[in-house]
């Protein structure tokens, strides 16, 4: 059964790990592999956060070129900082970026949680990130544009940590980023992942389709369907929540745009 217009549609890819393409070759590559949107880094939109000077007009030149969308951007902010001007400064930087996501014409923007650091207690953590998404979330909501919170790292990759900043935030504009693969990368066996997909189901605006083996330092990407990541149990279970969103694909191996290709091809039969 061939899938249907509208699942192609939201399909998409992240630019990362996927080759040394510019942002132009990306979008040439998704036209051709059937691909209609992208997740871009901060940097592909605002190269340098020192200066006022971003890609608005070019990118959205691009976009129009090749019949791509953007799903969101990645900020790549930090909450975890040790003092409160560092934190506000994070704050400002998505509050700049929340401008940017409208003016190319869309409204998502990939937000951590922040990254253990040497003067941060781990104690402090839960509170820090309560208090920048909250601020970040005020920003968002004056713009309508909408977060989603990524299960990364070894913070938020929590999903107890995760679940309860989302509740206590308690804002339509903040969600869930949903990596399938990191959960058991941070640790979960993969028996539990399905239960955790299901915890986090109600709130994830977004998706990583990531596959891959092992966790911490025996991690290994592969290509969906390849690992041991029940990566088609969780489509099922968002589908069965109401997810609408974009499946972005995500691939961490070794074969870059050919990893990317196979990945998208499993799940357009996985989506039929």
């Amino acid at each position: 059964m061939a899938i249907s217009e509208g699942f192609m549609n939201k399909i998409g890819v992240i630019n990362y790990n996927i080759s040394n393409f510019s942002v132009e070759e990306l979008f040439g590559w998704c036209r051709e592999n059937g691909v209609g949107y992208v997740e871009l880094m901060r940097k592909d939109v605002w190269p340098d956060i020192e200066k006022p000077e971003n890609t608005v007009k070019e990118t959205s030149a691009l976009l129009q070129k090749y019949g791509i969308k953007i799903s969101q951007v990645a900020a790549g902010n930090d909450f975890l900082q040790k003092t409160e001007e560092d934190l506000n400064r994070q704050v400002w930087m998505l509050g700049e970026l929340c401008k940017i996501v409208k003016d190319l014409g869309f409204n998502q923007l990939r937000v951590d949680g922040g990254w253990p650091k040497d003067g941060v207690a781990e104690k402090d953590y839960r509170d820090l990130i309560v208090k920048g998404v909250s601020k970040a979330v005020e920003m968002a909501e004056k713009e309508d544009v909408y977060l989603a919170l990524d299960n990364h790292g070894t913070v938020t990759n929590d999903i107890f940590l995760q679940t309860d900043i989302l509740k206590t935030v308690n804002s339509r504009h903040l969600g869930a980023n949903l990596d399938t693969m990191n959960y058991r990368w941070y640790g979960y066996p993969v028996d539990e992942l399905s239960d955790i997909y299901r915890d986090i189901a109600p709130y994830t605006l977004h998706t990583h389709l990531k596959d891959g083996t092992g966790s911490r330092a025996e991690y290994k990407g592969a290509v969906l369907g390849e690992g041991e990541i029940p990566v088609a149990d969780a489509i099922k279970i968002l589908k069965d929540a109401g997810y609408d969103g974009v499946w972005c694909v995500e691939y961490e191996g070794k074969e870059g745009a050919e990893g990317y290709k196979k990945s998208v091809s499993w799940l357009k039969k996985t989506l039929a």
